[in-house]
């Protein structure tokens, strides 16, 4: 079973796991790799990064530009990037960019139209990343299970909105969570889950600095009207991604936010519970005491995760990605290293 493994220099391809890197495969030279996603609505593998989104449909042999539209609106700051892309059940395609802006198709990515009402958010004014050019950016694109019209969209930095018209309208609920939205997972049509990071507007506001938040694992048990944090008390609070499987919930954090990672100033930790979040048992693993987990799969059912050390502001060349699977007993191995940040895996 082949493993696409998406990191900060582009796509890879392992045949198996484990793998030795020399035997990796470099599928897609797209950038940074933001997304790696199936779905069920849709044949083949989908991919988002920072060069555009791309579909293939014979396991990665080769590749379609999905031509989402990006790069014109920031001539005099860069391109724009490919974040978060998303197939619903009736087919429907969307990605979401940076500054950021959501885009459908209905024709398998032959064209694409922006969904404007997502500019006319009230708190859209407040949206900002801490990386330069400080777009914010649209991390999340998720739907309600089951129901196609339902968007969810999370904003790095800009909270939470949602969708009950498949993107024509949203409504604003970023005073329902902290801003920095890394990631929501929902787990049925009320409950779901999201990540965050240290980025506080309003604190930054105040000259305080943007790495001052809370951060944290959050659950809404009422499709986003409320949320409460999971991990009160956790100093590792800066949380990139959560994980579901088998009715254990997994999440890695780091007691600082990516400026700190430029020198290893930080500290890290991986968590699991097996009572949905009531309570947490940190667990060791490779990747300690710097590298983040990033990303989740299950492969030839094991769970299986890659790390490194993201959106550093000033990028290191000493950084190797790493593949962990976690075995029968619950401890984690090391079953291959690439040769940057494993940001994304998706078993195909």
């Amino acid at each position: 079973m082949p493993l696409l493994i998406g990191t900060d220099s582009g796509l890879y391809r392992a045949a198996d796991v484990p793998f030795e890197e020399e035997a990796l495969q470099q599928v897609l030279d797209c950038g940074v790799v933001t997304a790696v996603k199936t779905f069920e609505s849709v044949d083949g593998v989908f991919v988002a990064s920072s060069e555009g989104a791309y579909r293939s449909t014979d396991g990665g042999d080769t590749w379609d530009d999905l031509g989402v539209p990006i790069g014109d609106r920031f001539w005099h700051a860069g391109t724009s990037e490919v974040w978060s892309i998303l197939a619903t059940d009736d087919g429907t395609l969307y990605a979401g960019t940076n500054d950021p802006y959501v885009f459908r198709s209905v024709d398998e990515g032959e064209t694409w139209s922006e969904l404007k009402g997502f500019r006319e958010l009230p708190s859209r004014g407040h949206w900002e990343s801490p990386i330069d050019p400080h777009y914010a950016r649209l991390r999340a694109l998720e739907q309600v299970p089951g129901r196609p019209e339902r968007l969810i969209a999370g904003v790095e930095a800009g909270g939470i909105h949602l969708s009950d018209d498949g993107g024509q309208t949203w409504r604003d609920r970023r005073d329902a969570i902290v801003d920095d939205v890394h990631q929501v997972l929902p787990i049925s049509e009320d409950v779901w889950l999201a990540t965050t990071g240290y980025l506080d507007h309003d604190l930054e506001n105040l000259g305080l600095g943007h790495a001052v938040g809370a951060g944290g694992l959050y659950r809404t048990v009422d499709a986003g009207e409320s949320w409460t944090r999971l991990d009160v008390g956790n100093d590792f609070s800066y949380i990139r991604r959560v994980f579901v499987h088998d009715g254990r919930v997994f999440f890695c954090g780091g007691e600082e936010a990516p400026p700190a990672w430029v020198e290893d100033e930080h500290g890290v930790a991986l968590f699991e519970s097996t009572n949905f979040g009531r309570d947490f048992e940190r667990v060791a693993f490779p990747g300690e005491p710097h590298e983040v987990v990033e990303t989740w799969e299950v492969y030839d059912g094991d769970v299986v995760c890659g790390s490194g050390l993201f959106d550093v502001p000033d990028a290191r060349d000493d950084v190797r990605g790493r593949v962990m699977r976690r075995t029968d007993d619950g401890e984690y191995e090391t079953v291959g290293r690439v040769e940057a940040n494993v940001s994304r895996i998706e078993a195909i």
